[in-house]
């Protein structure tokens, strides 16, 4: 079966180099804020505070993480415009690659 993605066999590298720019990128921008605690001396507002911020960096952490999912999934498709159904693309089962031979 086919990924049906358009230009899934062929990564633009210009696409390549935005998705790891942006990985990175919303990494570091994650650790950098967590680094930024600034102390209010109101409890309520600080903690206030306090959970956006840890919710802004986790949101940062889960897009470098989609991202890096999609990487992953262009570079395996890379590989060859076909993505079998229990191959190494496969992340809910343990079977070996796909072999290429008939199913």
């Amino acid at each position: 079966m086919t990924d049906g993605s358009p230009g899934a066999g062929a990564a633009d590298p210009a696409v390549l180099r935005a998705l790891t720019t942006g990985r990175s990128a919303t990494r570091a921008m994650s650790d950098e804020l967590l680094t930024h605690l600034p102390d209010l001396g109101d409890l309520p507002t600080q903690r206030a505070l306090d959970g956006w911020v840890e919710q802004a960096a986790d949101t940062l952490r889960a897009l470098s993480e989609a991202l890096e999912e999609r990487l992953l999934d262009l570079g395996s498709a890379r590989v060859g415009t076909e993505v079998p159904d229990s191959g190494p693309l496969s992340r809910t089962t343990g079977s070996a690659p796909w072999d290429g031979g008939p199913r």
